[in-house]
């Protein structure tokens, strides 16, 4: 049985099998390690065990979509897709009892937030411009978006200088400060397929796993069409059936303008918009993303208030 040395990264295989088109997919022993870079032996002296259960390599080809099919220890693993491409359809939405609305004001603390299940929360983060290189090769199809999205983008593909020779999932992609802090329960949260947007310079809106390339573009509202973005965000929320939003951005950047001029209250929708204060100087650039990515961790993982870092700010938007 060929192996290699090191440790496996089962990640590369969520990006791999994310970036498939087929329901169907089948490796050979050699494919599987060349995409993970080993196999331990245990994984043919406690067959079937160490294929099942709850285990990080089985959460790998889960957080792509996809569940086990069979396996031939040695010789073949065959993957199938457990949540089919079907065409986007928004459902309705139920009316959310809102959060207390003495923690909803800018500059108030994070009592609103834990009053959220971070799991019936359209979750709605920033891309950042450290990205990581490579991925596999691009053979994804027309992504589940409107036309009227893939045609904006399509128009700012030159100016965001957007290479889609290779493919990774949205939320491996982006490599900066907020993905660093933010790194396990962010991954948890696509292995749990929770609701998760990414705002983008370069693509408009992505979903959490979406297949992206690379580019280079900070988020412009006038790139895209007035109202385009802001629709996109409700019907997301919708057909994920969830009443709640909480998103994450710096205060006086373009995607925090974005959250604030979507009409949630006219979409039956309650919204949090999480930035943060008083951070100035010259490492505000990192440290912003930094504390943002730290406080969705805390959302996610439900920590107390006193876990939070420094200057978080909730805004209830409507």
């Amino acid at each position: 049985m060929p192996t290699e040395g090191g440790r496996a990264d089962w990640a590369n295989l969520t990006a791999f099998l994310s970036a498939r088109p087929e329901d169907q997919v089948t490796l050979s022993w050699s494919e599987l390690i060349r995409i993970v870079g080993t196999i331990p032996a245990s994984a043919t002296r406690h067959h079937p065990q160490w294929w099942h259960g709850d285990r990080s390599h089985v959460r790998a080809w889960r957080a792509a979509g996809y569940t086990l099919e069979w396996v031939k220890p040695g010789r073949t693993v065959s993957f199938r897709r457990s949540s089919p491409t079907t065409p986007y359809e928004p459902i309705p939405t139920r009316q959310p009892a809102a959060p207390t609305a003495t923690a909803t004001s800018p500059g108030s603390d994070v009592r609103a937030l834990q009053q959220i299940d971070p799991r019936s929360t359209l979750l709605v983060i920033p891309c950042s411009k450290r990205k990581r290189d490579g991925g596999q090769p691009w053979t994804e199809g027309a992504p589940r978006w409107p036309a009227a999205l893939l045609s904006a983008r399509a128009r700012n593909q030159e100016a965001a200088r957007l290479d889609e020779r290779h493919a990774l999932p949205a939320w491996r992609r982006y490599i900066g400060e907020f993905y660093k802090a933010a790194q396990d329960p962010l991954t948890c949260a696509v292995i749990e397929k929770a609701p998760l947007l990414i705002l983008s310079g370069g693509y408009g809106l992505v979903r959490g796993d979406e297949p992206i390339g690379t580019y280079n573009k900070i988020m412009n509202l006038a790139d895209w069409p007035r109202g385009l973005l802001e629709d996109l965000l409700i019907a997301e929320a919708r057909n994920a059936g969830v009443p709640y939003v909480v998103a994450f951005a710096a205060a006086s950047t373009d995607y925090a303008r974005l959250i604030r001029r979507v009409p949630w209250r006219r979409a039956s929708l309650s919204a949090l918009l999480v930035t943060v204060t008083g951070v100035a100087g010259g490492g505000a650039m990192r440290e912003t993303p930094r504390r943002l990515g730290h406080a969705f961790a805390c959302y996610w993982t439900k920590q107390a208030a006193e876990q939070y870092p420094a200057g978080i700010t909730v805004e209830h938007v409507t």
